[in-house]
């Protein structure tokens, strides 16, 4: 049978589904705001489509994508197993992985995949976590970031695994002092993922949209409101 594809008139308007990790994208009191989140605004402007966004959990937000003709999820890492269940616009940013620890003088590690014998905390349905774990790191997976660095702070895990922009900024936000021991040697890219039955002229326009804003300094601008 052959895939169902959405008309590109029906496809003006977009679900644009996303989870709370700021700086990147979160829940804001007049919205949805975060770096990325302004970057597709700006995007979806310069090619006519309507966007609307919605901060839900991060596995929703895939289960979404991958049923609704009309959606999308950011800020998604393209890796190898999601490569083609969607559609891919970007890479929007992009970061590296973390581990985070509450005690200014803990070790630090050379290597990313040399922390061994620590609890760690991550995310469920995550590719951080997914990449940490391929490394032979053990993780305990929750729902929700706040869960990770509430377990941080009653020491239940000893380590939060996050990423090196968006850690940080969300530890600050809440008041809580993380330290880095342990950085990985990847970068990850992160993606706006449609999916598969979207029609590549919308992916196409969302794409040249963004290329022109990465040239013409409109993504320099909106991070350095964010610095």
């Amino acid at each position: 049978m052959a895939a169902y594809v959405v008309p590109a008139e029906q496809a003006s308007h977009l679900n644009l589904y996303t989870e709370d990790y700021p700086p990147w994208n979160y829940s804001a009191a007049d919205g949805v705001a975060g770096i990325n989140v302004e970057l597709l605004r700006l995007a979806l402007s310069k090619t006519g489509y309507q966007g609307n966004f919605a901060v839900v959990p991060w596995g929703r937000a895939q289960r979404f994508t991958q049923t609704e003709p009309d959606s999308c999820f950011f800020s998604a890492v393209r890796s190898k197993e999601r490569e083609s269940i969607y559609q891919w616009v970007g890479p929007l940013s992009q970061e590296q992985v973390q581990l985070f620890s509450l005690d200014p003088a803990a070790s630090s590690f050379a290597e990313f995949a040399s922390v061994r014998g620590f609890r760690i905390g991550g995310q469920t349905e995550d590719a951080f976590t997914d990449y940490a774990e391929s490394l032979g790191l053990r993780v305990e997976r929750v729902t929700d970031i706040p869960v990770n660095l509430a377990m941080l702070q009653s020491g239940r895990i000893d380590l939060w695994l996050a990423g090196s922009v968006g850690g940080p900024f969300i530890a600050r936000r809440e008041g809580i002092p993380v330290f880095p021991v342990a950085t990985s040697e990847r970068v990850f890219e992160l993606w706006l993922a449609c999916n598969s039955a979207m029609p590549t002229e919308v992916i196409q326009r969302l794409n040249s949209a963004l290329e022109t804003l990465k040239q013409d300094g409109s993504l320099e601008a909106i991070l350095a409101d964010y610095r």
